[in-house]
């Protein structure tokens, strides 16, 4: 028994280090504060103050964003960092910064949290504003949860 929980763990942690971890997000990364509203069991679930960092790669090609301190249903018991990593980035012809991703696994509780995925991200950054929406989609019930979020930067 012992002999399997050390493969069991040496396999865990390998599969772990293979993975991607989230770009660091920092202090000089943008934040934003808004709102952020998700539609569970037919139902607006409306928070107000919720916290988004956003991190550009140093090509400007992809960006990350962190949601912090989020609940997606009324139930959950805590409030987790949700990061959503390597949104393609495309510049629109008056200046505003485009994004869009699908099938994304995203980032929390320390890892990749493969029981969602990010499904039909779409958002924009214009001047100090930052909006998007997206399905957080449980693989497991087989069921989505459209989520959007509008908010402005906040000074450091």
């Amino acid at each position: 028994m012992k002999k399997y929980l050390t493969v069991l763990f040496a396999v865990i942690m390998l599969s772990a280090s293979c993975q991607k971890p989230p770009t660091v997000i920092t202090d000089q990364s943008p934040k934003y504060s808004g709102k952020m509203t998700v539609v569970y069991e037919g139902e607006d679930f409306v928070q107000n103050g919720i916290s988004v960092k956003a991190e550009m790669s140093k090509d400007g090609k992809t960006m990350d964003l962190m949601l912090e301190k989020v609940k997606f249903v009324p139930a959950m018991p805590i409030r987790i960092d949700v990061t959503i990593m390597d949104i393609p980035l495309e510049e629109a012809a008056d200046g505003s910064i485009l994004f869009s991703a699908d099938g994304v696994v995203p980032w929390a509780i320390g890892g990749p949290y493969d029981t969602y995925r990010v499904d039909d991200l779409t958002g924009t950054v214009e001047g100090d504003a930052i909006s998007f929406s997206l399905d957080f989609f449980n693989v497991k019930k087989n069921e989505g949860y459209p989520t959007s979020y509008s908010g402005n930067k906040v000074s450091k």
